[in-house]
């Protein structure tokens, strides 16, 4: 998702399971954007970002099990921090 207001530079998502293998795969996180219930996961680098995206959705990246289990719990820790 892109708003006028985002960088061009600036990848988002609110699907935590992509969210944790961008994570796990080393891409810079920069925060969580709330708007109400929904929280998107706001990340660097949208090109490779993207390519992940692509990759992730054909079922053709492949990641360490226990690097995307810390991703994924790291990011639900970032959620319910706050919540």
């Amino acid at each position: 998702m892109e708003t006028k207001s985002q960088p061009q530079s600036e990848f988002t998502t609110k699907d935590l399971y992509l969210a944790a293998l961008l994570y796990a795969r080393g891409l810079p996180f920069t925060k969580i954007n709330r708007q109400g219930r929904v929280c998107w996961f706001v990340f660097e680098n949208k090109n490779l970002c993207e390519q992940y995206q692509q990759q992730y959705f054909a079922k053709a990246v492949d990641v360490n099990a226990k690097e995307y289990t810390d991703a994924l719990r790291t990011l639900k820790d970032l959620v319910f921090a706050d919540s």
